[in-house]
């Protein structure tokens, strides 16, 4: 661990990063947190489509965790870490989920098991990891195209369940069975989703001993009651097979994804079979040596749609457990059914600083099908036969103060397309201001 070096312990806070219990340092306790105060503002949420014409709000969130790892750094190994959570909104016209409003709960709780040294990253030739973790915990692989914790939101996601992990030089592997958390508005009440079962086994691969080209392959299981698509409401059961390749060299850095789906959609009138996929990349290149080291960036994204929701087959791609923000801050649009293609430009004034611009076009992949937001169909079919949805114009500026304190401002402007005029949708400003403390 850093903090275990006297030395690393310099801050005024830095004394609860590492807390020995014994004199052998067997027993360690780590604290921490994070309070973070987050404003909001849309114009048209939704696209102005339901409810209020605008929406602003402040969200304030607080976490507090205890780590205790027991252990001897080689052989076997024990942690138990608990993470409370407190999030809390003011000021809104829509009534805010309880992913937002959640007055106190737990966040994380999980106990872990663990042969090797688990107090540092296997780099080494011969090192090697088997960690066994029960409990609530945040899931994160790859790229987070299709699974991350959804950062914006008061309460990140979280899944209940089991994962296995072992890593070393050649390869990671992870194995889990899961359900992901339901967030209340309350105390403590925080449950699983019932209605979910996640399943899956995902494997990465470093292809160079710089470990600067990695290739991931995994399968996903996920098994849905009561899941909305155009064709209408029913329980899915899809298994996504999928691989990735990643790298960086030589000021260029690149990320490649293909997923293929398959399985069945059952309603009480009829099934359908699945067949959905998606090809996702992120390609850029860096003015290493630059005044303010430019980096110019293309997405191209694409996921498939249904053709015909009465032909037996469901082609809608289900991105499973995406950020929010897939797109942008202003949350307006979920990665289904869709291509768009993203060009960006990110600028460092200085070493702490980041300002990223970019404009995303975003179009249906199939006519027949809806336009998704994050919580689901906002768009129905029906509503055009366009196929233009609308662009983004997006600016990011990142200001990290220290290594507590960081600063970030976004702002969002959504030029409507034919999809969106056509339903009846306005433009939308969107604009974002939040603190973030860590300790």
């Amino acid at each position: 661990m850093y903090f275990a070096d006297p030395a690393h312990r310099a801050g005024p806070l830095d004394a609860i990063k590492y807390v020995p219990l014994d004199d052998d340092e067997a027993f360690v306790l780590s604290l921490g947190g994070e309070a973070r105060s987050r404003y909001e503002y849309s114009s048209a949420p939704a696209f102005g489509l339901r409810g209020p014409g605008h929406d602003d709000f402040f969200l304030q969130r607080f976490l507090l965790h205890s780590d205790l790892q027991i252990g001897k750094r080689e052989g076997l190994n024990g942690r138990a870490f608990v993470q409370l959570l407190s999030g809390l909104v003011a000021g809104e016209e829509f009534p805010k989920p309880g992913n937002q409003d959640n007055a106190l709960d737990v966040q994380q709780a999980f106990g872990e098991i663990s042969l090797g040294d688990t107090r540092s990253p296997v780099v080494s030739s011969d090192a090697s990891t088997l960690r066994l973790r029960v409990g609530r915990q945040e899931m994160g692989f790859g790229s987070f195209r299709l699974i991350t914790s959804r950062e914006p939101t008061n309460a990140r996601l979280a899944f209940d369940g089991v994962r296995a992990t072992y890593a070393s030089r050649l390869v990671t592997l992870d194995a889990f069975l899961v359900r992901p958390t339901d967030h209340k508005i309350g105390l403590f009440n925080d449950g699983q989703d019932d209605n979910t079962t996640f399943w899956g086994l995902y494997s990465a691969f470093p292809l160079t001993e710089d470990r600067r080209l990695v290739l991931d392959a995994y399968y996903l299981g996920l098994q849905r009651e009561n899941t909305r698509y155009q064709s209408g409401v029913g329980d899915e059961l899809r298994h996504s097979l999928g691989v990735r390749l990643s790298g960086r060299a030589h000021g260029w850095d690149h990320d490649t994804e293909a997923v293929l789906q398959v399985g069945t959609f059952d309603q009480p009138t009829n099934s359908q079979e699945i067949l959905a996929w998606t090809i996702a990349s992120n390609t850029g290149y860096t003015f290493e040596h630059a005044a303010w080291k430019p980096r110019l960036g293309l997405k191209l994204n694409v996921a498939s749609g249904d053709n015909d929701p009465a032909d037996g087959r469901l082609g809608t791609f289900n991105p499973l457990f995406p950020r929010n923000n897939y797109f942008s801050d202003a949350n307006l649009l979920a990665p289904y059914n869709f291509f768009d293609v993203h060009p960006t430009l990110t600028l460092r004034p200085t070493d702490t600083l980041s300002v990223t611009a970019g404009w995303d076009a975003f179009f249906r992949y199939s006519t027949d099908d809806a336009v998704f937001s994050p919580t689901g169909i906002v768009i129905p079919a029906t509503a055009s036969d366009g196929r233009f949805v609308g662009s983004t114009l997006t600016l990011v500026a990142d200001w990290t103060i220290n290594r507590h304190l960081t600063l970030t401002a976004s702002y969002a402007h959504f030029f409507r397309g034919r999809v969106v005029k056509d339903a009846g949708g306005k433009d939308v400003d969107y604009f974002g201001v939040w603190l973030t403390a860590k300790f």
